[in-house]
């Protein structure tokens, strides 16, 4: 796989009846469909200039600055937008009596949600409504998915109408969904065996499979797809887990793992993806560190393993308060 990548054209010109001379541009596109590259060519050394150049962005769900209050409690987060080189964090929210997190943002790029799909914003103009939704959205952006007690239901992004529940096996707590709109992937705690697992089923309902197992075993959680839909990333346990995802294989996979250096994630990095598959942020707790201990979101480049830190430590939540953005618009 070879990721497209954008020319933009600089045209020259001259006297004597003028050229076109190419600028490259590393600029990221919200293709649709997308097309990921996870182990593409470093393009440019400094992980951070990468990003820089590329013009990504990140909505993120952080504490505000000394967040602890006298009786040593978290005061609730609040949205941010944060290129993802870590220069201009932008705040989007200020309610010191609301909590707002886990944002998720729409396949296209042109929407995000939050608080589990509570609440949509439109990314252009920043105007937000409530969606009673899922935090699971649906290829073409026009619904979003959660798993209730009578089986997965549907939300409509904009009627807000529910589907009819689509009956499954047993109640999960679905975290992503493949791009062709087929498959749902999630967790199961003790289930076929193993303590900690990650599984699929048909959004379609039927049977739940088990995806094999990392070897080095440990609590494995937090699955996601890339957006194109052929890799996965997981916590396997001690480090981010990557592999391709095919259903049609016995196990949904070819058997192949790629653990990222955990001596640089940390322990139980859960993820999400770039659109073009090149990187995965993540929120980086020490191996000696402690779940009370709110840590920064940071940024992986899959080739290499080579990390940056968006945020300032003590910060921020944990697994999935933050997610990707397209570049700002140069209008």
């Amino acid at each position: 796989m070879k990721l497209r990548v954008s020319v933009r054209l600089a045209v020259i010109v001259m006297a004597a009846g003028g050229s076109a001379e190419a600028e490259p541009t590393i600029r990221a596109e919200w293709q649709m469909p997308p097309r990921c590259d996870p182990f593409g060519e470093v393009r440019i050394k400094d992980l951070k200039e990468e990003l820089r150049q590329t013009g990504y962005r990140l909505v993120i769900a952080m504490h505000p600055e000394k967040a602890k209050d006298a009786s040593g409690n978290y005061a609730p987060r609040d949205l941010f937008i944060i290129g993802a080189d870590g220069s201009g964090l932008k705040r989007l929210t200020d309610t010191p009596d609301r909590e707002e997190h886990v944002p998720r943002t729409a396949p296209d790029g042109k929407m995000f949600t939050y608080n589990y799909g509570d609440y949509l914003v439109e990314l252009e103009t920043l105007k937000t409504k409530q969606h009673w939704g899922g935090y699971v959205w649906t290829p073409d952006g026009k619904r979003t998915a959660h798993c209730g007690k009578n089986g997965i239901v549907y939300t409509d992004v904009a009627t807000g109408q529910n589907s009819r529940p689509v009956r499954i096996q047993q109640r999960v707590d679905v975290v992503d969904m493949s791009r062709d709109g087929q498959w749902f992937i999630f967790e199961i705690r003790n289930f076929r065996g193993s303590r900690y697992s990650i599984d699929f089923m048909s959004s379609g309902g039927g049977e739940i499979r088990k995806l094999p197992n990392h070897p080095a075993g440990g609590g494995e959680c937090h699955p996601a797809f890339s957006p194109d839909g052929k890799w996965m990333c997981w916590n396997s346990g001690g480090s981010l887990g990557l592999r391709k995802f095919d259903p049609a294989l016995p196990e949904g996979t070819d058997g192949k793992i790629v653990t990222l250096p955990k001596e640089k994630l940390g322990q139980d990095p859960c993820g999400r993806w770039s659109h073009c598959g090149r990187y995965i942020a993540y929120v980086k707790i020490p191996h000696r560190g402690s779940w009370t201990v709110h840590s920064p979101i940071c940024i992986v480049r899959v080739a290499d393993g080579e990390t940056i830190t968006l945020s300032p430590p003590g910060w921020v939540g944990h697994h999935w308060d933050y997610d990707w953005l397209p570049p700002a618009s140069k209008d």
